[in-house]
């Protein structure tokens, strides 16, 4: 098995002779029901749609978008909704989203020229969510003293489409990071996210946070009350 994926379904993947689909996380086996729950869910509807965009684009089928954009609100919003549900259940939404990310994402495994817990985590709320998700990405209240944002995606072999499924498979592995640049990268011209990179970490995030038991045990005892 690799990645929990038998070799013989790459093989037939590779060859066109069985589609692959996604791959689920590897929770910690003590996670509680209700989490499960949750974080099934998001799979389901955050995690699974992230897959099928990352073979964006696709010119063969007339497909020539790259859902950048979707694909990071996408996973933003999931940071966002998991901070406030399996996370903390108080304090501000804004200060629950980047203690997530501080304290959960895998930052240790980022490449050097990435960024601080903090200021990555910072970043991604203040440079990428919030101006995605409020004002078309224009970030309107900073525009004068923030720089040009890019959300970027991995360059295919060609360079015309999307990631093929092996490529995919090795990405929601969160065994071994693969290689590719950070997912936040302050430049002097460009503050830049990476999408898949911030998807293999959001990934590992959420694994992290499973083996967190006594964070979990509150988060159990939060959505048996709802």
């Amino acid at each position: 098995m690799l990645f929990g994926i038998s070799v013989l379904d790459i093989a037939l993947c590779l060859i066109g002779k069985r589609p692959m689909s996604y791959t689920r996380l590897e929770l910690d086996p003590s996670t509680p029901a209700h989490v499960r729950q949750v974080i099934t869910s998001l799979e389901n509807h955050y995690f699974s749609d992230v897959h099928t965009m990352l073979k964006l684009p696709r010119p063969d089928r007339r497909l020539t978008a790259g859902c950048n954009f979707t694909i990071a609100q996408i996973l933003a919003a999931a940071i966002s909704g998991l901070s406030v549900t399996l996370y903390a259940h108080s304090g501000g939404k804004g200060n629950r989203f980047q203690s997530l990310l501080v304290n959960y994402f895998p930052w240790n495994r980022e490449p050097t020229s990435g960024v601080t817990p903090q200021r990555g985590a910072e970043t991604i709320y203040s440079v990428f969510r919030n101006p995605l998700t409020h004002d078309l990405g224009l970030d309107l209240e900073n525009k004068a003293k923030t720089p040009r944002v890019k959300v970027k995606r991995l360059a295919s072999m060609n360079k015309a489409t999307g990631l093929s499924e092996k490529q995919i498979i090795l990405l929601e592995s969160t065994n071994q990071r693969p290689s590719m640049s950070a997912a936040v990268t302050i430049r002097a011209d460009a503050t830049v996210l990476l999408v898949e990179a911030l998807y293999w970490g959001t990934r590992c995030m959420v694994e992290a946070l499973t083996r967190d038991r006594s964070r979990m045990a509150t988060a159990e005892s939060f959505l048996v009350k709802i």
